[in-house]
C-alpha cells in the first residue's frame, strides 16, 4: 500500500487508496460553517512557487459575493496571505 507521506503528501490531507492510489482529502464545510458539496464549492489550482507545487484553492458559493467571502489553500501560500490555510 503506498504511504502519502513517502512522496511528501501529508497524512492529514491525503490518504492512501487500494494498493496502489493516493486521494486528496477535501474540506466538508467552509471556515463559516457552511456545508461543501456539489454544487456548493469552487475547487481550482493555482501555480505558484512559494510552496514547489500548484496550492489547491476552495471557495465556498454561499459566501461569494459577501464581505465573508474566502478562499481557503492547501499548503499554505506566502505570496496571499489573505488566503486561510486548510487544517483538517
Amino acid at each position: 500500500m503506498i504511504e502519502p507521506r513517502v512522496y511528501g503528501l501529508d497524512d492529514h490531507h491525503y490518504r492512501a487508496v487500494g494498493e496502489n492510489g493516493v486521494a486528496e482529502l477535501v474540506p466538508t464545510v467552509c471556515p463559516l460553517g457552511h456545508p461543501l458539496g456539489a454544487d456548493t464549492v469552487l475547487i481550482s489550482s493555482s501555480p505558484c512557487l512559494c510552496a514547489g507545487r500548484p496550492h489547491r484553492t476552495w471557495r465556498c458559493w454561499a459566501c461569494d459575493g459577501t464581505a465573508n467571502v474566502s478562499v481557503w489553500v492547501w499548503p499554505p501560500c506566502s505570496r496571499h496571505p489573505e488566503w486561510t490555510p486548510w487544517a483538517v
